[in-house]
C-alpha cells in the first residue's frame, strides 16, 4: 500500500469511514505501525458522537509465510454489534461497491472483536493455507 508516509516505509492499514454527508468515503488513519494489536483495538474502540460503537471499513497489509514470504491485502467491514441501525445500512449498502473500487478480493465482515483476530485475518489473507 502507498500514500502519504515516510519514504521507504509501507503502510500496514488505512481505517475509512463514511463522510457525515453520508456522500463519500474518507480514509480516517493510515498507519505504518506492524502491530496488528494496534490496529484491531483502533478499529473496535470507535464510536459515534453519541458513543455507541462505529462501523468502518479497512484494509490491512497482511504478511504471511507459506512457500516463502508473501503480501496480500485483507478488506475488512467493520459493523459492530450495538452500532446505530443507519449506519450499520449505510455500511452494507456501500461495502460491496467499495470493495471493488479497491480491487481487493480477499475480504472479512465482522461485528465482533473475536471476528478480526490475527488467525482469521492470516486464514483469509492465505486462503486458509495458514493457520496462525
Amino acid at each position: 500500500m502507498s500514500g502519504n508516509k515516510p519514504e521507504g516505509q509501507r503502510l500496514k492499514f488505512i481505517i475509512f469511514k463514511v463522510s457525515d454527508d453520508q456522500k463519500t468515503i474518507e480514509i480516517e488513519e493510515a498507519s505504518t505501525d506492524p502491530n496488528y494489536e494496534t490496529f484491531r483495538n483502533k478499529l473496535a474502540e470507535v464510536k459515534e458522537a453519541n458513543g455507541k460503537p462505529a462501523p468502518r471499513y479497512a484494509v490491512y497489509d497482511v504478511e504471511y509465510e507459506h512457500e516463502g514470504k508473501r503480501n496480500k491485502i485483507v478488506f475488512i467491514s467493520w459493523v459492530p454489534s450495538g452500532c446505530n441501525i443507519r449506519s450499520s445500512m449505510i455500511y452494507a449498502s456501500s461495502r460491496e461497491g467499495f470493495k471493488t473500487a479497491l480491487n481487493v478480493s480477499n475480504s472479512i465482515q465482522a461485528d465482533d472483536k473475536d471476528e478480526i483476530e490475527w488467525k482469521n485475518i492470516v486464514s483469509e489473507a492465505s486462503g486458509g493455507k495458514v493457520k496462525a
